[in-house]
C-alpha cells in the first residue's frame, strides 16, 4: 500500500466513498482498506482523478418552453443580422439601472495593504452601507452621444433586461411611442445588457471607501467616471455582445 500505485482493488472499493460526507468518507475508507488518511486522499485525487465540487448556481430552472424560446430567439436574431452586425450593432441603445450610496465601505480585497513580514495586519471594522442613495440610470449606445439623426432614420434596436420597470405597462407603451423596435430578451436569459458587466463593476469600483455629503456631490462623482471613459471602449463593449 505505501508504494507509488494503488492496486485496482484499492481503487474500485474507493468509488463507493466519494458520495459519503468527507469525514465519514475517510474514516470509512480507511478502516476497511488499512491505509493511511494521507493515501485516501492521494487515491482519491491522483488514482481516481476526482474532486469535489460545488454545484453551480442558477436563479431558475427553465421549462422546455423556456429553452425552446431562447432558442428560437437566437435562431431570429441571427437571421435579422445576417452579415450586417456593424449596421446592427450600431443601431442599439441600451438602458439599465443601479443604485450609487452615499457611502459604500471597501471589500476585504480592495482594502488590502502592504506590510513588512513582521508587523501585525491591520485591523478592518465592519461598516454598514448607508442608507441614502440615488438609482442611476443609463442609456448608452456604441458612440455615447445624446442625438444621432443617423441612428433614427435607421431605427433604433432597444436592448434592456426584463426587470419589472421594464415590463411594466407604462414602460411598454412609452417605448411604443418612441418608435423604437426592442431586442427580444426571453425571461431568466443571461444578461446581455453591457452595463452590468462594464460600465456597473468599474463605477462601483471607483466609488467605493468614497463618502458623500449630498445627492449633487453623489452625481458629480458618477459623471465625472463616466467622462473619463474612452469613447472607443463603449463601441468595443457593444461589439462585444
Amino acid at each position: 500500500m505505501r508504494g507509488c500505485e494503488a492496486p485496482e482493488y484499492t481503487i474500485a472499493t474507493g468509488h463507493g466513498y466519494p458520495t459519503m460526507e468527507p469525514l465519514v468518507r475517510c474514516l470509512a475508507f480507511t478502516e476497511e482498506m488499512q491505509i493511511r488518511k494521507k493515501r485516501v486522499g492521494e487515491i482519491i485525487h491522483e488514482h481516481m482523478n476526482m474532486k469535489k465540487i460545488s454545484a453551480r448556481w442558477v436563479p431558475k430552472m427553465l421549462t422546455p418552453f423556456d429553452k425552446q424560446r431562447r432558442l428560437q430567439t437566437s435562431k431570429d436574431f441571427l437571421e435579422f443580422v445576417e452579415d450586417n452586425i456593424d449596421e446592427i450593432c450600431d443601431r442599439i441603445v441600451t438602458v439599465d439601472e443601479t443604485w450609487v450610496r452615499q457611502y459604500n465601505p471597501e471589500s476585504k480585497q480592495e482594502s488590502m495593504q502592504w506590510t513588512k513580514k513582521e508587523e501585525r495586519p491591520p485591523k478592518k471594522f465592519k461598516v454598514q452601507k448607508s442608507a441614502s442613495k440615488l438609482m442611476a440610470t443609463i442609456f448608452w449606445d456604441s458612440e455615447v452621444v445624446q442625438k444621432r439623426r443617423g441612428k433614427l432614420s435607421r431605427g433604433v434596436l432597444f436592448l434592456q433586461d426584463n426587470a419589472s420597470v421594464h415590463t411594466a405597462r407604462v414602460s411598454r407603451q412609452a417605448l411604443k411611442d418612441t418608435g423604437f423596435s426592442e431586442i427580444d430578451h426571453p425571461p431568466y436569459s443571461p444578461d446581455l445588457v453591457p452595463s452590468d458587466y462594464f460600465l456597473f463593476s468599474n463605477l462601483k469600483k471607483e466609488l467605493r471607501g468614497r463618502r458623500f455629503v449630498d445627492d449633487n456631490q453623489m452625481k458629480m462623482a458618477v459623471e465625472s467616471h463616466f467622462e473619463g471613459i474612452f469613447f472607443g471602449r463603449f463601441e468595443g463593449v457593444i461589439h462585444q455582445m
